[in-house]
């Protein structure tokens, strides 16, 4: 039998006090200082000596990663360690305590500066990563894996019906949300913690626009709580994963201060640590070979036609201005009203622009077939799945691939190799709201993708 090899480690990503935060668009102000570290853990696992099947996991704790960085930080971490590109997963916290950066492209030389960002940073960025992979893959050692789950409830649904069958963002206890979160071990002979990851979807929102600290937010103090419970009486203390889960419709049922991250987030933390103690081991002596596979799906996602809508916004806007033109009443209340109107019409017609932008500025877009090219990534370990999604699924998507029979334990990790933005459910579109507003995929393109991984799911099973 062959064994099994796990190794990890951690790179603080160190970005300078005082640029600008991503997360909040009404955030005031740019960073003032570090409450916690920012950094990106790896694990990665191997089946056996060397050119045996090799993967690698990396949770990042940044708002999010493009594709082309993605390929970056895989490309390096690929020519380093013999790992295949297509085997390593990048995946974003989805913090939004990080840095502004440019998510999708590294500054080139030539780039002018930007206020609030730090170029040379944002440049370092890709091998900062790849440097965790490599020295987790340069840390590999025997051990034998744990996997549970555990009871977690923060996360609360955030699509509140109005009377008006119009949706705000706002808790909605009645509505779908994961109770639940995922978790694996990895050990070594002695039983002392090589790594642990955490999955579960929710939103890393617990601090506010009012903060201007760089943090984890509440995972952070999952992690802490995690490692500081597996390190106890031991030599070395183990590193922890955060795989932010389906989390497009779901936050924190309570935020605002760090107070509250670090309740819940220890909670996490302590639950899974818990769980796991019971667990049985997987790839030890007597419990049968760990087989290890990795795939790459590439998606061609439909966009959404803003025809339609791009034209009534228009519409409405020469008629806002015509108004405005034609009043003869003075400065007063009218006035007003009609500048108010218009400045309503021009802004509902600036966000059909910029997404229409958006689209044709992207490489990824086909803009005659008006599709987007994307992946999903899959890796399997044993009895266990690990399905990355390159977005913000919904979490009726996110339970339907976890519900798959095919795997004991399947983890959905959101924010993987790529960002394509929300990833409604079809029945969102119907009803509108935030996520759906600012989706840039066709209704009926979660679906596709949940599918696509249980397809996946089985065919990597049988």
């Amino acid at each position: 039998m062959r064994p099994l090899y796990a190794g990890a480690a951690r790179v603080k990503l160190d970005p300078p006090v005082g640029l600008a935060m991503l997360g909040y668009g009404n955030r005031a102000g740019h960073n003032a200082g570090v409450h916690d570290d920012l950094a990106a853990q790896a694990l990665v696992l191997r089946a056996g000596g060397d050119g045996a099947p090799i993967v690698a996991i990396a949770g990042v704790d940044l708002l999010a990663l493009g594709d082309r960085i993605a390929c970056d930080i895989r490309k390096r971490a690929a020519a380093d360690t013999g790992i295949p590109a297509d085997s390593i997963l990048i995946c974003a916290t989805h913090t939004h305590s990080a840095p502004a950066f440019n998510i999708f492209a590294t500054p080139r030389a030539d780039a002018k500066p930007a206020d609030g960002r730090d170029l040379e940073w944002e440049r370092a960025i890709p091998g900062k990563i790849a440097s965790a992979i490599v020295q987790a893959h340069e840390n590999l050692e025997p051990a034998t894996l744990r996997a549970a789950t555990a009871r977690f409830t923060l996360g609360i649904n955030r699509r509140l019906m109005r009377p008006n069958r119009q949706i705000q963002l706002a808790a909605n206890c009645a509505g779908p949300a994961d109770p639940e979160v995922t978790t694996l071990g990895a050990y070594r002979p002695d039983a002392s913690p090589i790594a642990f990851i955490m999955n579960y979807p929710c939103h890393g929102v617990v601090l506010c626009e009012d903060n201007l600290l760089y943090s984890r937010d509440w995972p952070g103090f999952a992690m802490e709580e995690i490692e500081s419970a597996g390190c106890a009486g031991a030599a070395r203390r183990p590193v922890s994963i955060f795989l932010q889960g389906a989390t497009g419709n779901v936050d924190p049922r309570s935020r605002g201060s760090f107070e509250v991250a670090e309740q819940y987030g220890r909670a996490m933390g302590r639950a899974a640590f818990d769980a796991l103690a019971h667990a049985p081991s997987i790839g030890g002596a007597g419990t049968g070979e760990v087989k290890i596979a990795a795939r790459k799906i590439a998606l061609n996602l439909k966009l959404k036609d803003f025809g339609a809508e791009l034209a009534i916004a228009r519409d409405c806007a020469a008629q806002t201005q015509s108004s405005l033109d034609n009043h003869r009443g003075g400065d007063g209340f009218q006035l007003k009203r009609l500048r108010d109107h218009h400045a309503q019409s021009l802004a509902a017609l600036g966000a059909l622009e910029t997404l229409e932008e958006q689209n044709r500025r992207d490489r990824r877009v086909d803009v005659a077939r008006r599709e987007l090219a994307t992946a999903m990534s899959i890796v399997t370990i044993g009895s266990l799945a690990i399905v990355g999604i390159p977005g913000e699924l919904f979490v009726e998507l996110g339970l339907a691939i976890k519900a798959a029979p095919h795997f004991d334990q399947t983890f959905v990790a959101g924010y993987c190799n790529d960002l394509i933005g929300y990833i409604p459910t079809r029945a969102a579109y119907a009803e509108g709201g935030y996520e759906v507003d600012t989706a840039r995929i066709a209704a009926g393109s979660g679906e596709t993708i949940a599918d696509t991984a249980l397809a996946a799911l089985a065919a990597m099973r049988a």
